[in-house]
């Protein structure tokens, strides 16, 4: 969920002799074709582009091995999912229109919506579900989102299934699916975190060949799904174009192309001025330009509260930060406050652990470290800390804010005597550097969905988000024991000392929760910015303006 929430484009176009954009062109050069087409549910799509930014690329189009909330923002676009959540934690339909929780709370049974199709127009059922996780529970079959199928009745405690066909997930039929679970579950973990991920995929493309080559299949060159819209091309790294599904069961997009491309944070207000850019879906307004973007009649803005949350994280496998008192003293001498001050100009919050004080899960007795430089100086001097040596920190490209908040971090451990250098990286560069032990320490943020135990898939011994490395599984282990219950009284008194131990012992330095400064173009109404915080972006509903 990393949580948070991950979350996070493009500019690119066919230059086959229409109207469109051409490979080529100028941003903001799209002209109005002469007429709409129809679609075949009687919609109007115009035959117009609409483009969608975001400030750092996804790494690839393959839905289950992306790794960060970029790459979710492209499959909202293509592919389907049984549930999605709106911004107050509601649960809204998707694929699913009803569902319902067994008595004994180990089961749940799921009505689909009915005329679903696949881009190339074969029907979506649940045998398509059924396929979808056992393909993706299999252990030939890498997933980065694996642990989230450990719910199931057949898989043990990583999401594999060793035997198919003990995997509690059954087609009732076309249009009924049923999932069987370990143990009595509640019914907002599985909404949450897992069926809100659940993106389905074709059996009827994926499933003709051996399974262990899904990843590896020509398919996620030019995948085809049952979303809004349909994959056209891409430039790795830079953007993608993709056009409107007009057999799309929830109604065809009112618009032809959307174009998803990558824009650097300090490039968003001119686009959004100039026509370059409709919508930033994935990144915030830089906060310099905040004023300017409210001000403005062209551009619609909203300061939306995020539950996800921005941290440090220590390479375990560095016996140095093995010492809970080192990383104690570290979370000491971080200002976080004037991070929050200084850097958002007010719009977050200082960080405690993974979870704002909004959280309905959130632990109202916990007590912060407090900023005490000194303190924190002469604790590392106790724990034999090497201040001779110099520690690297690596910082993702794209986010201003996260940039320059690790400069001030900079200077705050060199005031206690920590020498700290920074280097930045794209995305996919930086993961694979922290996976590979890398770095010292590094700047991530997370948070995926709302519930309480998300943020524990980080702490959690061999999960491929673990980027720590961290190898005990105390920290995961309490988070556990509360994603087996399924009262909430009785799950929030295990996730009351879930947070309680990630203050004792520091694992990872909590820092902010961020609003998300987001805008859109006034010529788009109904883009329910206050959701996209859970990857729920909704553009079949999006409208331009008249």
């Amino acid at each position: 969920m990393v949580l948070l929430l991950a979350v996070s484009v493009v500019l690119f176009g066919c230059n086959s002799g229409t109207n469109e954009k051409s490979p080529n062109a100028a941003p903001g050069n799209t002209s109005q074709a002469s007429g709409p087409d129809k679609a075949s549910n009687g919609n109007a799509v115009a035959n117009t582009t609409v483009t969608m930014a975001v400030i750092s690329t996804w790494n690839t189009l393959n839905i289950y091995n992306t790794s960060g909330n970029y790459g979710n923002v492209v499959a909202d676009q293509l592919f389907e999912r049984l549930v999605y959540r709106e911004h107050d934690g509601k649960i809204a339909p998707r694929l699913a229109k009803s569902w319902k929780m067994a008595a004994d709370y180990k089961s749940m049974t799921f009505q689909l919506a009915g005329n679903v199709k696949w881009h190339d127009g074969q029907p979506l059922t649940a045998k398509d579900i059924v396929f979808t996780v056992k393909a993706m529970t299999n252990p030939a079959v890498d997933n980065y989102y694996r642990s989230a199928f450990n719910v199931l009745a057949g898989t043990d405690q990583n999401g594999v299934a060793q035997n198919p066909d003990s995997l509690g997930v059954e087609a009732v039929s076309d249009t009924e699916v049923k999932f069987t679970f370990k143990e009595p579950k509640a019914e907002d973990t599985i909404l949450s975190a897992f069926l809100s991920f659940l993106y389905v995929l074709p059996e009827h493309i994926l499933g003709k060949g051996d399974v262990s080559s899904i990843n590896k299949s020509d398919f996620w060159k030019a995948p085809v799904g049952a979303g809004p819209f349909k994959f056209v091309n891409q430039v790795p790294g830079e953007s993608l174009q993709l056009e409107a599904f007009t057999d799309y069961y929830q109604g065809s997009p009112s618009f032809k192309t959307l174009v998803v491309r990558v824009v650097p944070a300090t490039n968003l207000t001119a686009g959004l001025i100039n026509g370059d850019i409709d919508v930033v879906a994935m990144g915030s307004i830089p906060l310099s330009d905040w004023e300017t973007v409210k001000s403005n009649s062209s551009i619609v803005a909203a300061s939306v509260p995020d539950f996800s949350y921005q941290y440090m994280l220590f390479n375990f496998s560095n016996k140095t930060f093995q010492d809970a008192k080192v990383r104690t003293a570290f979370d000491m001498a971080i200002n976080k406050k004037l991070i929050v001050d200084k850097l958002m100009k007010g719009e977050g919050t200082v960080a405690v652990g993974p979870m704002p004080s909004y959280h309905p899960y959130y632990n109202a007795k916990l007590k912060p470290n407090e900023y005490k430089p000194d303190e924190a100086k002469k604790m590392l001097a106790e724990a034999g800390f090497d201040f001779n040596k110099e520690y690297l920190m690596i910082v993702p490209q794209g986010n201003q804010v996260r940039e320059q908040s690790a400069l001030l971090i900079q200077q705050d451990l060199a005031a206690i005597g920590v020498k700290i250098k920074i280097q930045t990286y794209d995305f996919a560069t930086l993961l694979s550097m922290l996976k590979n032990g890398k770095s010292d320490l590094g700047l991530l943020g997370g948070g995926s969905n709302i519930d309480p135990g998300e943020s524990s898939v980080i702490m959690k011994p061999g999960d491929p988000r673990n980027y720590s490395l961290l190898k005990d599984s105390k920290w995961y282990d309490i988070a556990a024991r509360g994603y087996s219950l399924y009262s909430f009284n009785e799950r929030k008194a295990v996730y009351d000392e879930y947070q309680q131990a990630l203050v004792q012992d520091q694992p990872y330095i909590w820092l902010y929760h961020q609003n998300n400064l987001w805008a859109h173009s006034a010529r788009l109404t109904n883009v329910p910015m206050e959701d996209f915080v859970w990857m729920n972006f909704a553009t079949w509903k999006w409208r331009l303006a008249k």
